[in-house]
């Protein structure tokens, strides 16, 4: 990853972002959407009000993926430089997105291992009914089923193949709902995360049509995205 700022205009900053991989692009795409804005240090103070444009680029894909943000806050620091507070709004122009999404499609067609193709995400998500539990992570998702990550030294004990699992969001549509059973895990290593896959079973209609709108990126949850997850009997329980 590289990247270069310029200043288009009076109340512009311009950064450019150059990734190697779609994928890695959209997984920066989706944990920048799903913060809904950043906080910056600079030398400079900027204006509140004044407007970024975040430009990903990818050596496959003509147009850039643009992210728009404004800064909302400005926080002078007591060593002469500011804290900024930028909110990002994925803005209406969809083209760049879409050639991403399609280029990772047309990557991953010819896989042989996987039966649907794969979108990044980078999603914090919780096990509620569990005090103590460890973070989780969505690290990708499809039609078929989703990975994720777990922040902790070895997998918790009801992450185990077979076991029922639950993954809800609450969307703009309205609640996502996926529901499977784990079907891989794998215990990580020396600066590797645990990590465990999920095959989903048959959804209601109305998860699937979420799903599909969440996987091309036209529904999106409101930020801060979080899901929520639950094992075994609690799964079951919460089935549609």
């Amino acid at each position: 990853m590289s990247q270069t700022a310029t200043n288009r205009a009076q109340g512009e900053v311009r950064l450019k972002v150059a990734y190697k991989k779609p994928e890695a692009l959209l997984s920066e795409y989706t944990r920048s959407i799903g913060r809904g804005g950043v906080t910056l240090q600079t030398q400079k103070s900027l204006p509140v009000g004044t407007r970024f444009v975040f430009e990903m680029h990818n050596p496959g894909v003509a147009t850039p993926v643009e992210v728009v943000g404004e800064v909302v806050r400005v926080t002078p620091q007591p060593n002469g430089r500011h804290m900024i507070t930028v909110k990002y709004d994925p803005g209406q122009d969809r083209g760049g997105l879409d050639a991403v999404l399609q280029r990772i499609f047309d990557l991953q067609e010819f896989e042989k291992l996987r039966r649907y193709p794969r979108i990044p995400l980078h999603l914090p998500a919780m096990e509620e009914e569990t005090p103590f539990a460890p973070p989780f992570f969505v690290r990708d998702l499809s039609r078929g089923g989703v990975g994720l990550e777990v922040e902790a030294p070895a997998l918790p004990a009801a992450v185990k193949v077979g076991m029922p699992f639950m993954l809800e969001m609450d969307l703009a549509l309205g609640p996502m709902m996926l529901h499977g059973e784990i079907a891989w895990t794998s215990a990580g290593g020396p600066e590797v995360l645990p990590t465990f896959g999920v095959t989903f079973g048959t959804l209601s209609p109305e998860s699937a049509e979420r799903l599909e709108k969440l996987l091309s990126l036209e529904s999106m949850p409101p930020p801060p995205w979080r899901a929520r997850v639950c094992f075994g009997m609690d799964a079951v329980m919460r089935m549609p």
